[in-house]
């Protein structure tokens, strides 16, 4: 039975729409539609509790599910569990050591940590995901890998260095929305507004609209770039 209310107009309210989802779910428990349905409700209304309870209902359904965990260990990098969501990406790593996701995941969890020890771990880590990529010819996880170490880069505070990785990787492949909006955030950080607004333009003109991965990747380079703002003040501070 396919659930009506997942296909109920954005003008339901909201928690029209949660109820009508959880009374589905009395009788059709295992509807992993419903379930996710419920679970973006949650997200989306902060209920991260709930949604992390409906991730591991999934989990249960659809133990092969590569996405369930991830979502689950971002859930409690967001809900402040940086332990837990270290564990979480760590254990994917051991499944699954070119998911660069997961890389994403530890450098934001040590980024709350204010850990840069750790971030220097995790760089030594993705250096060896590049090498092995190289080695297995595994051209989009490498570029992957090439826009987390540029991450990490940003987060040090080597913003030419992170520049420089993202106007290769804009070079190799122009049409990726993902350097734009990095290299944006980094003008923004150096206060070159009119460089970065060039940049924020062909994101925004590339980026395809409502693409879920885009929401992500903008909350992931925000937090980048609070912690890199931080670590400059810090390091502006010792100057002084």
């Amino acid at each position: 039975m396919v659930l009506e209310t997942t296909n109920v107009s954005d003008t339901v309210p909201e928690e029209q729409k949660e109820s009508e989802i959880q009374e589905h779910l009395v009788s059709h428990p295992d509807d992993v539609e419903a379930l996710r349905s419920l679970m973006e409700i949650y997200i989306k209304n902060k209920k991260m509790l709930d949604a992390i309870s409906i991730i591991d209902r999934l989990i249960e359904l659809e133990p092969n599910e590569p996405e369930w965990p991830l979502l689950k260990s971002h859930l409690y990098v967001n809900f402040g569990e940086v332990e837990l969501a270290k564990v979480g990406f760590n254990e994917i790593l051991k499944k699954d050591p070119f998911r660069v996701e997961a890389y994403h995941g530890l450098v934001m969890a040590a980024s709350q940590d204010e850990s840069i020890e750790e971030i220097q771990g995790i760089e030594k880590k993705v250096d060896e995901g590049m090498r092995l990529c190289k080695k297995e010819n595994k051209k989009i996880d490498l570029r992957d890998f090439k826009l987390l170490l540029a991450q990490i880069r940003v987060i040090e505070g080597k913003y030419e260095d992170a520049l420089k990785v993202y106007q290769e990787l804009v070079k190799e492949e122009p049409r990726d929305f993902r350097p734009y909006l990095c290299q944006g955030i980094i003008y923004t950080l150096l206060r070159k507004s009119n460089e970065a607004e060039k940049c924020f333009e062909k994101y925004r003109r590339l980026v395809p609209q409502g693409h879920p991965y885009a929401r992500y990747f903008d909350e992931n380079m925000i937090a980048t770039k609070v912690f890199a703002q931080r670590a400059e003040n810090e390091r502006d501070g010792s100057k002084s």
